[in-house]
């Protein structure tokens, strides 16, 4: 029943759900960081708290593409293995800092209605593992042609 679902995605959903991905969690951090700086300003610890939801969602959205776009790979090379399996697990540790990230905002900044430091650097974790995921997709794509045809 699930695998006949796939087929309504076309083959390349992550590499066009991803980028969008990519570029919340990014913006996310650059936010967090002006919040730091600008701590009686309360427009980025808003902005902060719903890009980091909006980074949650995109993550979970990138994750299920990657899902779909995988079924389409008949054939995963062993010297690619590795990569693959650092590439998803860097990507589910981006959801769980984020999901971190999260929780302590909404915990220790939406009382003082500033951008939490804990949440700040559990989000800045959550940009870099999504780089290095990024990286590895990139390196598997363009150096080891896997999902091209």
């Amino acid at each position: 029943m699930l695998t006949s679902l796939y087929h309504l995605f076309p083959r390349t959903i992550h590499p066009m759900v991803v980028h969008f991905t990519i570029a919340v969690n990014f913006l996310t951090s650059f936010v967090g960081i002006i919040g730091l700086f600008r701590r009686n300003d309360k427009m980025f610890s808003r902005g902060f708290f719903y890009l980091l939801i909006l980074s949650i969602l995109s993550t979970i959205a990138a994750g299920v593409a990657g899902a779909i776009s995988e079924y389409y790979i008949a054939h995963i090379p062993g010297a690619v293995q590795p990569m693959l399996h650092d590439h998803k697990r860097d990507g589910e540790l981006t959801g769980v800092f984020l999901v971190l990230s999260f929780v302590a905002q909404f915990f220790f900044g939406k009382r003082t209605a500033k951008v939490s430091v804990i949440a700040f650097v559990l989000c800045v974790i959550s940009t870099v593992l999504v780089s290095v995921a990024g990286h590895l997709g990139g390196s598997m794509v363009y150096n080891s042609g896997l999902g091209v045809h």
